[in-house]
């Protein structure tokens, strides 16, 4: 089944926003949204089945005290690599959103659920799931931050069936953040992770059909 919802999307970028800065931080931020541009890198049961894209999409941030909400929507053109066994591309269309608490010193705790759709829809897996982890922000220098995050995937729902066990989905991230404008413009960037130690079983007994995803986002956001 198609989705279209995110079509028709240009160019996005990331709001990252480092909720594990000092509380005083926390509120200075309220709002900030913006495009981003999107590289991908895919691959799914072996690495036989190998795609490269880009695309675009947008992000949005929001802080309130202690809280802050994170939405990033995008869609990647996936295309078969030279040294796959891959013959057609699809769309990557994924929805992120991140809810997180600041907790103490850089540490935020991230509870949140990815949602990616693939078009068409079994040339990929379609692929939705909660994740849990924790979110680090430190500041490199003036109008500078980093950004660490991980955790786990869990309860991971696939178009095409499967299993993994209870710690057999992970999610690492990277991001950095330049302030310009007095903060009312950024530049950002960020790096996502996903390795799902997925399975199935078509009678004769289970065999692994792992699904991994890094996605790569830049581009400028503006906070109000």
């Amino acid at each position: 089944m198609k989705r279209r919802r995110l079509s028709g999307l240009a160019v996005s970028v990331l709001g990252v926003l480092l909720t594990a800065q000092p509380l005083k931080r926390l509120t200075a931020q309220h709002f900030s949204i913006g495009p981003e541009v999107a590289f991908g890198d895919y691959r799914e049961v072996s690495s036989d089945l190998h795609y490269r894209g880009v695309g675009g999409g947008a992000t949005a941030t929001v802080t309130w005290k202690k809280w802050s909400a994170h939405v990033a929507i995008s869609k990647v053109t996936y295309k078969p690599t030279s040294d796959g066994t891959a013959t057609q591309q699809f769309d990557a269309r994924e929805v992120d959103v991140r809810l997180r608490y600041y907790v103490s010193g850089p540490i935020s705790a991230e509870l949140g659920f990815v949602n990616r759709k693939a078009d068409p829809e079994f040339e990929a897996q379609s692929m939705g799931a909660i994740t849990a982890g924790a979110h680090m922000g430190y500041l490199l220098g003036p109008g500078v931050h980093m950004a660490l995050s991980g955790g786990l995937m869990f309860g991971p729902r696939f178009s095409g069936g499967g299993t993994i066990s209870p710690l057999g989905a992970l999610r690492l991230g990277l991001g950095l953040t330049v302030d310009a404008l007095r903060g009312r413009l950024r530049f950002n960037g960020d790096y996502d992770f996903q390795r799902i130690s997925r399975k199935t079983n078509d009678g004769s007994g289970e065999l692994p059909a792992p699904i991994q995803q890094s996605l790569g986002r830049a581009g400028i956001a503006v906070a109000f």
